[in-house]
C-alpha cells in the first residue's frame, strides 16, 4: 500500500522535564492502547503535491472503520523577524477561503525523483520566493500538524533573522502566486490574531509561538 512521500510519527522525544515526559508516556501507551492498523488503501487521485485516498482500519478490539486521507508530503512556515521587531507578512487570495489573507510565508516540500525536500532548504526557498528576502539565521522553532483527522500534512516552523534582501537574481514566486508584502510589529501581530483579522492557522501558531519566546526573553 502506498504511504505519503513524508511519512511520520507523532513525537515521542524524552523532553528531560518530568511532568512533559509523563504525558509522552500515556501517549506511548495510548499509541498500543488505540492504534488503527490499515487493512486497505484506495487511492483516488494524485495531484501534483496531494493526494486523496480511502483506508480501512482495524481497531484492537476488531471492528473496523473507513476514512478519507489526504496525502500530503509536508510543508514549511516561517516568521521572519527583522532588528526592528517587525515581522515580514504575505497577503494573497485564498479561492477556498472566497477572499484575501494575512499570513506568515509558507510553502509545500517539493518531491523530486520520489524524494521529500529538506524543510530548512525550503524555508529558505519560499522566504525568498514570497518575501524577496534572504536570512542568515534559520532557526528551527518546532513543528505541528495541520489536519490530523483527515491529512498527513506536517509543517515545520522556522525563526528567520539577519534578513536583508535579495539580489536581482532572487527567486521569484510561483505562477499562480500574486503576493502582497507587509510588515507588523511582532506585537501588532498578535493583536491581529486576538482581533480575529489573520484567520490563517499556520499563522496564527507561528505568530504566537515566536511572541512567547520573545515575551520570555524580554522582547
Amino acid at each position: 500500500m502506498p504511504e505519503s512521500p513524508a511519512l511520520r510519527r507523532p513525537n515521542r522525544v524524552p523532553t528531560g522535564q518530568p511532568a512533559m515526559d509523563a504525558l509522552l508516556d500515556d501517549l506511548r501507551e495510548a499509541d498500543a492502547i488505540l492504534e488503527e492498523r490499515v487493512v486497505d488503501r484506495r487511492r483516488l487521485h494524485a495531484g501534483r503535491y496531494v493526494g486523496f485516498e480511502v483506508d480501512r482500519f482495524v481497531r484492537g478490539d476488531g471492528s473496523e472503520t473507513v476514512r478519507d486521507i489526504v496525502v500530503h508530503p509536508g510543508a514549511v512556515v516561517i516568521a521572519p523577524l527583522d532588528d526592528d521587531g517587525h515581522i515580514l507578512l504575505v497577503t494573497q487570495y485564498r479561492v477556498p477561503c472566497g477572499g484575501a489573507m494575512l499570513e506568515l510565508p509558507a510553502g509545500t516540500l517539493e518531491i523530486h525523483d520520489g524524494v521529500v525536500e529538506d524543510a530548512t532548504l525550503a524555508a529558505h526557498r519560499e522566504l525568498e520566493e514570497e518575501t524577496g528576502f534572504r536570512a542568515g539565521s534559520m532557526e528551527r522553532m518546532g513543528g505541528f500538524w495541520s489536519a490530523p483527522g483527515f491529512s498527513t500534512e506536517y509543517l515545520t516552523l522556522f525563526l528567520a533573522t539577519d534578513l536583508r534582501s535579495a539580489d536581482a537574481d532572487r527567486l521569484t514566486p510561483d505562477e499562480d502566486e500574486d503576493l502582497r508584502l507587509s510588515r507588523l510589529h511582532w506585537r501588532d501581530a498578535v493583536a491581529a490574531v486576538e482581533a480575529g483579522v489573520i484567520e490563517d492557522a499556520k499563522s496564527i501558531a507561528g505568530i504566537l509561538w515566536l511572541a512567547r519566546r520573545l515575551e520570555s526573553r524580554g522582547g
